[in-house]
């Protein structure tokens, strides 16, 4: 299982400046077939400084493949795609 890109990332205005909302569309290779994924996920700063990520696959999703590798998988990339600042 490899995180290959998101799509069509969108940050949603949530009204607080420690939390910020976004939905994007994974793009996901399990076992040589590439799965395009809805996902939501939260990055949120807690009192000490600390960022904490929570992620969301769709329900609708088809991903013949158990849900913590991917993620994990998913919340490594975007924790990488954040520290590079390529979030909106």
């Amino acid at each position: 299982m490899k995180v290959l890109a998101l799509q069509s990332v969108n940050r949603e205005d949530f009204g607080l400046y420690y939390r910020q909302n976004y939905t994007a569309i994974a793009v996901i290779e399990i076992v040589n077939k590439t799965v395009q994924v809805p996902i939501s996920f939260i990055i949120e700063t807690n009192p000490l400084g600390v960022k904490e990520l929570t992620v969301e696959v769709s329900k609708d999703a088809d991903i013949d493949y158990p849900m913590i590798p991917v993620r994990t998988g998913l919340k490594a990339f975007i924790t990488e795609m954040d520290k590079q600042g390529s979030l909106p």
